[in-house]
């Protein structure tokens, strides 16, 4: 389920109910108790669980849309290929022009709903949570692990806090580094296939 979230559409308090989501793993049954696909001691690949995502689509005038962003998420909006973080582990996403993406810790989107309602004309915010997964991948063999299955330059172009679209395999993810760490956005439709070359490297590493 999708909630999208525009100016005319009014929201109180009261309209906003407080209800816990419940976790369902995007990778499935490949995963371990403990959501990993991959735990080497050179490289290891485990699903980020307790995010929510946004899709904050903005209008033509870059004031509304500056405010926006430090009105509802207190965050900067990042220029081409960046990213921004903000409290609590929230950051946001270049994708294109005029759309960002946020992801959150899923506790922080109660207070972030009262605050829809400041959205200006032309913005809108679509909850597209349920779409994705995440994955984080540390340890030294990262970069030799990935570029098995990604044609993107992840040693010398995925520097810190770039964030881009790309294909692992035949699916369209979404990657950005973080510090060290390497965070893989993967599409529900095309989880078990990543997850199928993400083990299929293991064997080879």
């Amino acid at each position: 389920m999708m909630l999208m979230v525009t100016r005319s559409m009014a929201m109180s308090k009261n309209s906003i109910e407080n209800i816990e989501p419940e976790f369902r793993s995007t990778f499935n049954p490949l995963v371990d108790e403990a959501g990993f696909l991959v735990n080497q001691d050179d490289i290891s690949c485990q699903e980020i669980t307790g995010k929510s995502l946004l899709i904050l689509r903005t209008s033509e005038d870059s004031k509304k849309n500056i405010k926006a962003a430090k009105d509802i998420f207190n965050i900067e909006l990042p220029g081409t290929l960046q990213m921004t973080t903000g409290n609590a582990d929230l950051k946001c996403f270049w994708i294109s022009p005029d759309e960002f993406w946020v992801s959150l810790n899923s506790p922080q989107m109660n207070q972030i709903e009262e605050k829809f309602v400041k959205l200006p004309l032309g913005v809108s915010i679509t909850d597209n949570s349920a779409a994705y997964g995440t994955l984080e991948f540390k340890g030294p063999k990262t970069n030799e692990f990935l570029s098995r299955w990604m044609s993107y330059d992840l040693e010398g172009a995925l520097t810190d806090g770039k964030a881009v679209s790309t294909t692992f395999g035949q699916a369209p993810v979404f990657v950005y580094r973080d510090k060290k760490n390497v965070f893989m956005m993967v599409r529900h439709s095309f989880s078990h296939y990543v997850s199928g070359l993400i083990k299929d490297s293991a064997k080879r590493i």
